[in-house]
């Protein structure tokens, strides 16, 4: 073999040589076909400008040799990989000036290598002293004697039955179901949507591809808010629908009509709006308002009483207010899970009793007498000037 060819040079200059343990271990490694894409783009970028290994690569430097990936896609894979301890990212403020290193990936494909190939672990941990052998062997009997032990009281556990553990839900099941949601959402499963999810499995005791296929449905047709799919859940609970034929039968009769006959009264009169538009004084004719008080009627799940409630409180707080200043008074009514107009007196009367301990009235407030009652002022509906 000719040892002055530069045939092998001609491959790798330009190239993004990624290691094939990447490929082979992806798996075990936890990283997806983006992710090793990514991965590609940063070894790419380590070839073009050749830094030491403990300097790392910018993030500014990969979308400058890599200027098909976007900012907000790369944003989100290097987190992704970050938590996985693949990649190590510095918490630089600008994004740009993020720097890459690749240590925690060499330290893993190390180990990997290592498990796989005994020799190259004998090389690099040769045997121990006899002393510490004897150790390690008292070590291992300890451990053996110990896991005879758990398995004698899980094999108690088993016979006693499954009764014990049916509150509990597996992994796996919850995590297929988190990944579907993140892939049709295009975001993480947030929070709510993770109780609410619980709750399908744990006290409605459906199965993931029952869910799954529920999910699909509901996607299908913008259904993202966790209340709303929970309420169609409970209707599915309630029907005992357990099929797939089922579930098409139900989406199609029941939530397609439904969804058809709230677009169709946008164009017919509906005393509820006439009466809200009445109370606090907003043209409800144009059909964008319209559908703004539908989504509180009907996405959202409040009742005319609480909706005329949240324009009773916009009409008391300010003089020129608007469905701005109710939809952000009931979307906080929403995520309190404050549903009755009870409810809604309480949370007024907590809020002005923190703001009074926060912020103390000045004294000459004191010796001020006011006729106006303490907690609502006086509100007169809009009506034809004399």
């Amino acid at each position: 073999m000719n040892q002055h060819s530069a045939f092998l040079e001609l491959f790798r200059w330009g190239f993004a040589n990624v290691p094939g343990i990447v490929l082979h271990y992806s798996k075990e490694l936890d990283i997806e076909i983006e992710d090793i894409g990514v991965l590609t783009a940063i070894f790419y970028t380590f070839e073009r400008t050749q830094p030491l290994f403990q300097i790392g690569v910018q993030v500014g430097q990969v979308l400058q040799y890599c200027p098909t990936l976007s900012k907000t896609k790369l944003s989100r894979r290097l987190a992704n990989l970050a938590r996985a301890e693949i990649i190590h990212l510095d918490g630089t403020a600008n994004f740009a000036d993020r720097v890459i290193t690749l240590e925690p990936l060499l330290k893993k494909a190390e180990k990997l290598l290592l498990r796989d190939h005994v020799d190259l672990y004998r090389q690099s941990y040769p045997a121990p002293a006899p002393a510490e052998e004897e150790n390690k062997v008292a070590l291992l009997d300890d451990y053996r004697s110990k896991i005879e032990q758990l398995e004698l009281q899980l094999e108690e556990e088993r016979s006693k039955g499954p009764v014990e553990n049916q509150n509990s839900i597996p992994n796996g099941n919850l995590k297929k179901l988190g990944d579907f949601i993140s892939k049709k959402t295009g975001n993480l499963m947030s929070h709510k949507m993770s109780v609410e999810v619980r709750k399908w499995l744990e006290e409605m005791k459906f199965t993931p591809e029952f869910l799954l296929c529920m999910l699909e449905l509901c996607f299908e047709r913008n259904i993202y808010n966790p209340g709303e799919i929970t309420r169609i859940a409970k209707d599915l609970k309630e029907y005992s629908i357990s099929t797939l034929e089922g579930l098409e039968s139900y989406f199609n009769n029941y939530i397609d009509v439904e969804k058809s006959t709230r677009s169709a009264r946008t164009n017919t009169f509906d005393p509820e709006i006439a009466g809200f538009g009445n109370y606090t004084g907003i043209d409800m004719s144009a059909e964008a308002r319209r559908k703004v008080y539908y989504k509180w009627r009907y996405d959202w799940g409040f009742s005319h009483s609480m909706i005329m409630k949240a324009g009773e409180i916009m009409c008391q707080r300010t003089r020129n207010g608007g469905l701005e200043y109710i939809d952000s008074v009931l979307h906080n009514w929403m995520k309190k899970e404050i549903r009755q107009p009870e409810q809604a007196d309480q949370e007024i009367k907590n809020y002005k009793a923190r703001s009074k301990n926060e912020k103390p009235a000045p004294a000459y407030a004191k010796k001020e007498k006011s006729t106006v009652s303490n907690t609502y002022e006086t509100f007169v509906p809009p009506g034809p000037k004399e």
